[in-house]
Parts: structure tokens; sequence; C-alpha cells
């Protein structure tokens, strides 16, 4: 991708903040990644719901939070802050504030790995329509750096502007993550239970591997419903993963699977469907209701695909196997894993797909 600067000559705007004066630059105007789709009416927003009408506000709410995108720019500023517009504000129980209505800042090392530098989230907003002005990192060296920034996972915005101290020199960054991946999936794809939004395990796939991920996950709506289906034949990716088995039963599996897959097929001709078995829910141990209930989905997609493999024409068609455990110690209330849960997931999907994807040409 050509490298395009934005030396804030073009468009930027100036307000106060705190004892010095910040310049903002609209973060969509430098290079923002990890979307669906490029040409939303709201570039924060995943999907279009105008477009593709899917009848269930929760998936609108979700859909329209900008869960999985990044920007990448260059600063030479000393500080860093975001003054976010606000539509949808989410509150959650199991997930920190950081995650869901916050800002997660990576800045590239001397190794050229991508290092945790600082993160920011609103507490309070008085009213929706003023802007939210936060402080994401200070007293930095004022030389160059290349910065990766998450935006929230389970709010919406409707501008979000970068601050720089005044003077200070802000320019898009080229990408250096290749390819792209697209993770269609449930909660767990969404990252209920991170402290942070680029924690949850295709931010942190994205960063191990160094191709893009982006993420279409519903929480506690990744069931294959026949809505979905046309957003996905009209998503464009190298590549697709899928959680779909953490949030149906046994019976909606074995009823949508296939007819899922041949759409997809039929619209993604020669590209590989990964597909990831649910993880074990830590709470099945001592429910007994939840482990029938999860051996039952496990038998059936089990059984599914030992009939996939057999046909030809799901050759490009993959199941692998997860894991967000370390000794029954990283889930958050029995669910959802923590951070180093997803971590755990993460370094477990990450050389079965480099294997799979190495046969595509995808590296």
């Amino acid at each position: 991708m050509k490298k395009i600067l934005v030396c804030l000559a073009l468009v930027l705007l100036s307000a106060g903040a705190s004892a010095q004066e910040l310049q903002w630059v609209e973060a969509s105007s430098l290079n923002l990644i990890g979307t669906v789709f490029p040409d939303t009416s709201n570039p924060y927003h995943r999907v279009d719901t105008d477009r593709f009408p899917v009848g269930d506000e929760w998936i609108i709410k979700q859909f329209h939070s900008p869960s999985g995108m990044a920007v990448l720019f260059r600063t030479d500023s000393r500080r860093i802050d975001v003054q976010a517009f606000w539509g949808f504000l989410y509150e959650g129980a199991s997930t920190m504030a950081i995650a869901y209505r916050g800002f997660d800042l990576y800045i590239r090392n001397a190794r050229s790995q991508w290092e945790y530098a600082g993160s920011a989230a609103t507490r309070t907003v008085k009213k929706m329509q003023d802007p939210d002005r936060l402080l994401v990192m200070r007293d930095m060296d004022g030389t160059m750096h290349d910065c990766l920034l998450y935006l929230p996972m389970y709010s919406e915005l409707k501008s979000c502007q970068i601050g720089v101290e005044k003077g200070a020199c802000i320019e898009a960054l080229e990408s250096p993550f290749r390819s792209k991946v697209l993770f269609y999936g449930s909660s767990f794809t969404q990252g209920i239970g991170t402290s942070r939004s680029g924690m949850t395990y295709p931010m942190q796939w994205m960063r191990m591997s160094g191709i893009q991920a982006a993420s279409m996950a519903t929480a506690g709506r990744a069931k294959m419903q026949p809505f979905i289906i046309p957003i996905l034949e009209a998503a464009q990716a190298d590549a697709y993963v899928f959680d779909v088995f953490s949030n149906p039963d046994a019976p909606l599996i074995r009823e949508r699977l296939i007819p899922f897959i041949d759409r997809l097929i039929a619209a993604h001709p020669g590209r590989p469907l990964i597909f990831q078995r649910t993880i074990f829910r830590e709470r099945r141990r001592f429910d007994t209701v939840l482990e029938a209930s999860e051996a039952a989905k496990a038998e059936v997609v089990d059984s599914l695909f030992a009939e996939i493999r057999k046909q030809p024409k799901y050759r490009d068609v993959y199941l692998i196997t997860p894991t967000a455990a370390d000794r029954h110690e990283t889930s958050v209330e029995g669910t959802h894993p923590d951070n180093w849960g997803y971590t755990i997931w993460a370094r477990s999907i990450e050389k079965p797909i480099a294997r799979i994807l190495k046969k595509y040409g995808i590296r």
C-alpha cells in the first residue's frame, strides 16, 4: 500500500488540553486497519446495517462498534490524546471499561515488535454530543514512533480524533500487516473478559503472525443465521476463521453448518475456511447440564466434519482445536478467558493457521 502522509497541514482541529495546546486529526484519515468493509458511511462501523438488515438490535449495536479496528500512525509528539464523540456506550461486568469503551496503544520497539505503551477509558460522559478527551500517553522522548492504536471493543464512535502537541508531526503509517484474515464468531472472538481491546485473541494473533485480522464477532449471536451469510459473502478476505460452535446448541449446528459452508464456498471459491472447535468452559467441570450440552455440541461437530473430510468439494474447509486453559486458572467467570487465556488461545492457533495459509501462498 502506498504510504499516505498526513502532516497536520490538512484538516486539523485545535483545542486546549490541560496546560498545553493540542492539534487534532481524524483517526480515519490516517491508516485504519481491521475493517470488515472499507466503505461504510461511518468509518468506525464494521458493517453497514442499512445495506445488510439483520433484524437484531444487539447485533446492530455490535456491528456499529469498531471492535478489531486499529489506527496506524507515526508521531514525534511527547503526548498522545484521543477525543471521542460517542454513540452507543456499552456497560458490562466481566470486561474492563478500557476494553469496551477505551483506547489501547502499542508502539513498535527497536526489534520491530509491537509493545504495549498505554491506554485510557472514559469514566462518565455527561452529554453524548460532547467530546470525551482522554490522555493515552505522555512524557515521551519527542522522537518519531510507530503507533498502533486499538479502538473500543464494544462502544460506538461517531468521530475519533487523535491529539498531538501543536507543532508535532503525525502521519499515516503504512501497514506492516500482510494480507487479511476475517474472524467471525462469538463473545470469545469479540474478547469478553479482556482488560484491553488489543488483547482479544484475533488481535494478539495479528501481532504474532504479522497478518491483518478483521473481527466480525457478534457476542452471543454467532449462530450461522441466514441473515449473517450475505454479510460474510460480501466481506472480502484472503482467509476466513470461524468460532461458530460456541453459541448454538447441537441441533442448530447440525441444521446450519453444511448450508453455511456451501454458501461460503460458492462466494469465496479457493479461499480457506477454518473452523475452530469451541474452547473448554471451566464451569462445565461442575455444571452437569452445561457439560452435557457442550459434549453434545462437540460430538455433532466431529461427526459432521468426519463426513466433510470425505468430500472433495470441501477441500478448502478445515477444523482446528484452540485452547485457552492453564491449570484451570484462566477464566474470568467460568466461561470467558482472561488476558492470559486469550494469549494461550492465540498461540494455540498460530501454527495450525500458518500451516493452512501456507498452502494458499498466504504468509
